[in-house]
């Protein structure tokens, strides 16, 4: 049994065919203009994200110069402050721990000496040095006889010279000191205001 269908492909007598719709063609200038205006509103993008990155480069290193400004300002009004209790460590409190300290470097040497069976040695200080010095040898067990303290005109307080055999040590806080001044005003002369920032 079958089922009649309708045909869809049959016209209605009398009826033509519709026509093909065609596509309008675009001519070759009509697609050299969009090329053109496309290219153009691309590189016109382009431009303004680099200014604008420009712009925030720009901005951003001026910030960075300012705060290393402000920052560098900072330190030098905070050392300015310490300035005179810098000075005070240095000049007054350093040269009487050193002064302290001396002789307890030395004593140090000659224990380390005395270990090593160096033999006789010779210790040259200056001449305040020289009592104290003996003193110390003389509680220290180190016979007269292992050891001679000479006094020094040369040398300066918390300088000293041990010398044994053809070998000698020097022990010198003095220069230590002067090292230190030296760097404490190199350290503040960093700090002088620059004319770029006056």
């Amino acid at each position: 049994m079958s089922v009649p269908l309708e045909d869809f492909g049959r016209r209605p007598e009398g009826k033509k065919p519709p026509a093909a719709v065609s596509a309008p063609i675009e001519d070759a200038e009509t697609d050299a203009t969009y090329d053109r205006a496309y290219n153009a509103g691309w590189d016109d993008a382009m431009a303004q994200v680099d200014a604008e990155q420009g712009r925030l480069g720009d901005r951003l290193r001026d910030r960075l110069e300012a705060l290393e400004i402000a920052q560098a300002d900072a330190m030098r009004s905070s050392v300015s402050a310490l300035e005179p209790v810098l000075h005070e460590i240095f000049d007054k409190l350093l040269p009487r721990a050193v002064e302290r300290g001396f002789l307890g470097v030395l004593m140090e040497e000659v224990g380390t000496l005395a270990a090593d069976e160096a033999g006789r040695f010779t210790i040259q200080v200056a001449p305040e040095e020289a009592p104290r010095v003996t003193r110390l040898l003389a509680r220290a067990d180190l016979a007269p006889n292992r050891v001679t303290v000479r006094p020094e005109p040369a040398l300066a307080l918390s300088q000293a010279l041990i010398r044994w055999e053809a070998n000698e040590r020097r022990i010198d806080l003095e220069s230590v000191l002067g090292a230190l001044d030296d760097a404490l005003e190199s350290f503040l002369d960093t700090l002088a205001p620059e004319d770029e920032y006056d």
